[in-house]
């Protein structure tokens, strides 16, 4: 790695600037290594959000330990045959573990089963329904 070789020229400098971007990045470097890396199984806990009427559970994101900034990932399991409120969010992919149904993207319908991988947009308004008999479980990555 260029900082273990100190091979960044630009770290030599003396100014405050370059002195407060090496401190910053000490500071990120030391956050990264005291993240979580991993999530076990058994602390996966799925709770039943009402409103969306769905059980979600986290498995990466800033709230449980991880030095995440830009992606978070969610479980997220569907009772048969519900739907989802419409709602919007940032950019996400949606990939399906089991069950069927479709989503619903800006008034299109996109139907999806088992090993589909559903892109939603950035703001795009959305509604995922489940026409199987048993329930639809999705790995959400936004």
């Amino acid at each position: 790695m260029a900082d273990e070789r100190d091979g960044e020229q630009w770290k030599q400098g003396s100014s405050g600037l370059f002195q407060a971007r090496r401190q910053r990045q000490e500071r990120d470097r030391k956050q990264r290594q005291a993240g979580r890396k991993i999530i076990r199984a058994q602390d996966v806990k799925l709770e039943w959000e009402e409103k969306n009427g769905i059980w979600i559970g986290g498995l990466v994101s800033a709230e449980m330990g991880f030095d995440n900034r830009t992606i978070e990932v969610d479980c997220h399991i569907y009772p048969p045959h519900t739907h989802s409120v419409t709602h919007k969010h940032n950019e996400a992919v949606l990939f399906v573990l089991r069950g069927s149904g479709y989503t619903l993207l800006d008034g299109e319908r996109v139907d999806w089963g088992p090993g589909d991988t559903v892109y939603i947009a950035a703001g795009l308004w959305h509604q995922h329904h489940v026409t199987s008999d048993e329930p639809a479980m999705v790995l959400a990555i936004k």
